[in-house]
């Protein structure tokens, strides 16, 4: 547990027993006030401010628990946004990928895996910098994320490496590749402004369709090796897995 969440909580707790310890302690203080006043007091007074006390303490207090509630809940979001996003590009990380790529395979349905890697990534930080190199990243994750079907699974594997995996039902094969294509040709033709300016780069794809029964690692392993086919043909372009 994060050290903010065991502090919102600690408070929590905390509030709830002034809560209860202000309203038994305003009740009793008042009616030792009411007895200095009147000189006396009898049962029906002593019920009286029992009861309208804590009707007055209270409401500020609650409102104040739901209120640390509330930003509780929000921290956690916040959290787990954190826990499952790539910090430079807002895409899924690996870890949570894998994780809901997990899921959707164990439907038994067929899925296209699509892995991305920038072409001459190395020389983009050596020549440029690392600024540019982390630009480039952003650069293709945007691209990416804005052009892949609705319902898609995009994420940054690490280093330059990306995936998507397609929604079931977005279309056949041929389809799928006529947007892959698409996704190559538009990070091909689109610069992004880098070390003062334009610098396009290219990115070689590797796609693999999803087999009865098969786990997640097998089918990315299949889109790595269609995707280091892809590289090997001279970049720039994508290749299908048998």
């Amino acid at each position: 547990m994060e050290r903010n969440e065991r502090s919102t909580i600690f408070r929590l707790i905390v509030t709830g027993i002034l809560v209860v310890g202000g309203s038994v302690a305003a009740s009793t203080a008042a009616t030792h006030f009411s007895f200095a006043i009147n000189g006396t007091i009898t049962y029906r007074d002593s019920m009286l401010v029992s009861l309208i006390v804590p009707l007055l303490v209270a409401p500020p207090a609650y409102c104040y628990v739901a209120w640390l509630s509330w930003k509780l809940q929000r921290a956690n979001l916040a959290l787990d946004h954190l826990a499952r996003r790539d910090v430079l590009t807002s895409l899924l990380n690996r870890r949570a990928f894998v994780e809901m790529a997990e899921a959707r395979l164990a439907d038994g349905l067929s899925h296209m895996l699509v892995m991305a890697d920038i072409d001459h990534f190395k020389r983009i930080n050596d020549s440029m910098g690392h600024a540019a190199g982390d630009l480039a990243l952003q650069h293709t994750a945007k691209l990416l994320d804005s052009m892949a079907p609705k319902g898609s699974l995009v994420a940054r594997l690490g280093g330059e490496e990306f995936a998507i995996l397609l929604p079931h039902g977005a279309g056949d094969d041929a389809a799928m590749l006529v947007i892959v294509e698409a996704i190559r040709e538009r990070l091909e033709q689109v610069p992004f402004i880098a070390a003062g300016g334009l610098t396009r780069i290219t990115a070689s794809f590797g796609v693999a369709r999803s087999r009865p029964d098969e786990r997640l690692d097998g089918i990315l392993c299949r889109a790595d090796k269609a995707l280091y086919d892809a590289k090997n043909a001279g970049r720039n372009r994508l290749a299908m897995a048998g």
